[in-house]
Order: structure tokens, then C-alpha cells, then sequence
């Protein structure tokens, strides 16, 4: 995380190296993002940087510490559509949220895409801490279903957990791709840019009816 001289900086000073730095970043994947690029447009010394962050992860992993608590704040400030809503429109209401995110800040979405499903050299067990974030997140959404009886009692937690979270992964790395015409890394180059949104709820809607009624009739 950044060093007391960067939160030290002026915002206006603090903000242009972030605009930068998230726009090099949203451009490039991880190898081939330039801290020289990014002390050049922002007009910093090299030496100056290094005060500021340890080195080039420090950087990246601030930016997508802003991006989870952005997001964080602009879901928690969006209007639900009704004051108390089951689990299943819950689910579907956060796919609304993210996508209007997505729109909202574009920048950002780009960046994460990269971060999360492009072909990025980066990992580190701050990104995995972010998926087991989201991992806890929907426990804790499956727990109160099964609390409000919104989801069967009998069935196993973990097992929900897992088939649930699984199926957002991959509905998230591999449908939406396909029902673009798109890839992973397209969407990781453009970010919601390149997504048909209204085409990408119709679909997150029919995964939620199968996780709601199944696979019988």
C-alpha cells in the first residue's frame, strides 16, 4: 500500500497520478505496464515514485483495492428496485448494480476485467484474498436464504457456495464471451464496452431460474 508522503501529496496531486496509473494499467496487462510511462504523463521523478509506492505491484494492488471498495460504495448507494427482496432477485439485482458499475466507470471495469479473467503474469494473494472475499460474500447470501427460506434447508452449504460461485466465474469467463462473440481477452481490452447489456441480464436471469428451480420439471 502507498506510503505516507503519496496520502501526504495534495488530492489534486494524488488523484492525477491515480488517473494515470489506472489508465496505463486499464491499457496494458500487468508485464507490460511502465512505471517510466506513468512518472512521464504525470510529470513525477522516478525517485519520487519510489517514495510514494514500493514498486510496481504496490501500485497495482492499490488500484484494485480502489476498484473493490469503489464498487463497495457504489452498490451499497444504489436504489433497490423494493425494499426486501428474496435471494433470487437479490442475485439478479446485483448483476443490474455491477453492470451500471460497469458503465459509471468505465476505466475501472476495464482494469478489473484485465485483473480478473484477461491473460495477465500477475498473481498474488491479494487478488486470491479478493475472490475469497467474494467466495464469503455469497455465503453469507446463500446463509440468510436458507435463514429466510428462500433456499431448501436441507441442502449443503458449502455445496451451494461452491456451485453458485462457480457458476458466476464462469457465466462471468466464459458465457458472456461467448454470447458476445467476444473473448475473455476482448473483454478484458474493452470491458463493458464491447458487452450488449440488456443481452447479458436476459442471461444472468435464466442462470438464476435454474439455480431457483433446477434442472427437473
Amino acid at each position: 500500500m502507498p506510503s505516507q508522503t503519496f496520502f501526504n501529496l495534495s488530492e489534486e496531486k494524488r488523484e492525477a497520478i491515480v488517473k494515470v496509473a489506472l489508465d496505463e494499467f486499464s491499457t496494458f496487462d500487468y508485464s507490460s505496464a511502465s512505471i517510466s510511462r506513468i512518472v512521464r504523463k504525470t510529470g513525477i521523478a522516478k525517485g519520487s515514485f519510489y517514495q510514494y509506492f514500493q514498486d510496481k505491484k504496490d501500485l497495482y494492488l492499490y488500484l484494485l483495492n480502489l476498484i473493490s471498495e469503489t464498487k463497495k460504495k457504489f452498490v451499497c448507494q444504489a436504489s433497490s428496485p423494493r425494499a426486501k427482496m428474496d435471494f433470487y432477485e437479490y442475485l439478479n439485482w446485483l448483476f443490474d448494480s455491477s453492470i451500471e458499475f460497469d458503465r459509471t466507470y468505465p476505466i475501472l471495469s476495464r482494469l478489473a476485467y484485465r485483473a480478473f479473467y484477461g491473460n495477465s503474469s500477475f498473481r498474488d494473494p491479494e487478488i486470491d484474498k479478493t475472490e475469497k472475499a467474494f467466495t464469503d460474500f455469497i455465503r453469507q447470501l446463500i446463509s440468510k436464504g436458507i435463514e429466510s427460506g428462500d433456499i431448501n434447508t436441507d441442502i449443503d452449504l458449502e455445496m451451494a457456495v461452491f456451485v453458485v460461485d462457480t457458476l458466476i466465474d464462469a457465466f462471468n469467463n466464459k458465457y458472456i464471451p461467448k454470447i458476445t462473440g467476444t473473448t475473455a481477452d476482448v473483454l478484458a481490452e474493452r470491458g463493458s464496452s464491447s458487452l450488449e447489456t440488456e443481452s447479458a441480464k436476459e442471461a444472468f436471469k435464466k442462470l438464476v431460474q435454474i439455480l431457483k428451480f433446477g434442472l427437473s420439471g
